[in-house]
């Protein structure tokens, strides 16, 4: 644990400390964070970081070791009066303390703490804000090996979706039967043949009207032909298999021959613009030295939806974070689905994804934008511009 650094941003956020607790490993984010092990505490216990000083554990007199393998002082206490005697030694009246909640619950990735103990806590008279921000500095920001372990997994990613395509073709040419089930069956082949790649579930994709429900999956009663003229969405995510590799997300809109459908090709322009509209709006506050909150971007491009009347056509938030998992615990783009605070930071990546999903169609583009660390915006992999003709 890093305390210099938890300790400085402490300060440069104007906040008194980050207060972290557990009991029976409810906590998931304590017990990852303070690196708990497997014995779960039968008594309360909490770890103070002070914005500047000593870190203080504060345990019951029944469990004093639980938290050795930390920096700190120990105060340790006996019965619910003696813990109080304890905490109010740390948390005195009038200090601003992070802890791991969100007000009204708009930020779920760091609502780890009990609202009971929110209450007990307020008690002692202290104002309690969201660790939110801070977490992303232990989670989201990423390492230059992380990124490269992203940037592998788009080129394998890649070169399975250049082969399904080439599937696709050869079975429409050679007038072979294919539907969206065996296309699924076929591009789990292909990923099967990829060792290092892994996946959390398979690959999203629909034909034709199929694409407007993004929660569709093809079944074994075989879903839709794809034939010349079908419409196809496909939403593709996977990692380098690894306990420190990060995922690469991407949706992309293609059409079985060049016949394109006009308005295919309209709200294919519109989405596409909006994805555009999303990285000059991060790059103007990035340059400007502005901060940029996730609700902020995604309101946006609900603003971009509604002057084109087709916010009706919306059905879910603009990005999320990109980690280790394919939803990562940093800033989401979204004042949809939640309202996210939390800042977009240097280090971090997010998917750009915008949709728009009519009775008939379906258009989602996405790719994966890397805030580098001297604040540009990066994307490792092809870019959709254009409908792709297969």
């Amino acid at each position: 644990m890093n305390i210099q650094k938890i300790q400085s941003l402490l300060r440069d956020s104007q906040l008194d400390g980050w207060l972290f607790c557990d009991y029976h490993g409810h906590d998931f984010i304590s017990r990852q964070f303070l690196e708990l092990s497997d014995r779960f505490c039968t008594r309360r216990l909490f770890y103070f970081i002070p914005a500047q000083g000593e870190p203080c554990k504060i345990l019951s007199a029944i469990e004093p070791l639980l938290l050795d393998h930390l920096p700190g002082t120990k105060l340790l206490y006996k019965g619910i009066t003696g813990q109080r005697q304890q905490l109010s030694q740390v948390l005195r009246a009038g200090m601003k303390i992070a802890c791991q909640y969100s007000p009204e619950g708009n930020v779920p990735t760091v609502c780890s703490m009990d609202g009971g103990v929110i209450e007990y806590l307020r008690t002692f008279g202290v104002e309690l804000v969201s660790s939110a921000d801070l977490m992303q500095h232990f989670g989201a920001v990423l390492t230059d090996r992380q990124i490269e372990s992203h940037r592998q997994a788009g080129v394998i990613v890649h070169r399975i979706l250049d082969k399904t395509f080439e599937y696709i073709r050869a079975c429409v040419d050679a007038g072979e039967e294919l539907n969206e089930y065996m296309l699924l069956q076929k591009m789990q082949q292909l990923i099967a043949a990829e060792p290092d790649l892994h996946m959390d579930s398979p690959p999203f994709f629909g034909v034709d009207d199929h694409a407007a429900d993004p929660g569709y999956e093809p079944d074994e009663q075989g879903g839709y032909p794809i034939r010349e003229g079908s419409r196809l969405i496909i939403d593709f995510a996977a990692r380098l298999k690894g306990e420190d590799t990060i995922y690469y997300d991407i949706s992309w809109c293609m059409n079985v021959g060049s016949n394109i459908d006009s308005e295919y090709k309209r709200l294919f322009d519109v989405v596409n613009d909006a994805r555009t509209m999303v990285l000059g709006l991060v790059q103007s506050h990035l340059d400007a030295d502005k901060p940029i909150r996730g609700c902020d971007v995604d309101r946006a491009v609900q603003d971009y939806f509604k002057a084109r009347d087709m916010d009706k056509y919306l059905l879910h938030r603009t990005g999320h974070n990109i980690g280790h998992r394919c939803h990562g615990v940093g800033a989401n783009l979204d004042d949809f689905e939640t309202h996210d605070v939390r800042t977009l930071l240097p280090g971090t990546m997010f998917s750009v994804e915008p949709g728009i999903y009519t009775d008939r169609y379906g258009v989602r583009l996405e790719f994966d934008v890397h805030i580098t660390p001297d604040k540009k915006l990066r994307i490792y992999g092809p870019v959709q511009n254009k409908i792709l003709v297969i």
